[in-house]
């Protein structure tokens, strides 16, 4: 869980109590939710929106990286 912990960043937000979810790599797309997981999982769905514009090898990689990140971190959320 160590890697989840350090590349996905959970939040709550004090105004309203909702949960802020980023990815270290890509700090400028950020989600909020009722949940940790359904924050991440809005992640999920927002940076596999960013690979459609993604024009180079290297950012498709990254953000393929980062989507696998959320997956674990996702798994790790639905057992706990």
């Amino acid at each position: 869980m160590s890697v989840e912990i350090t590349t996905i960043h959970i939040k709550t937000t004090p105004d309203s109590g909702s949960i802020t979810a980023y990815h270290r790599d890509f700090p400028e797309i950020r989600t909020q939710g009722s949940s940790s997981f359904e924050a991440a999982n809005l992640l999920r769905h927002q940076l596999t929106r960013a690979l459609d514009s993604a024009l180079t090898e290297w950012r498709r990689s990254s953000i393929e990286s980062a989507l696998s990140d959320i997956q674990a971190f996702s798994e790790a959320a639905k057992t706990a």
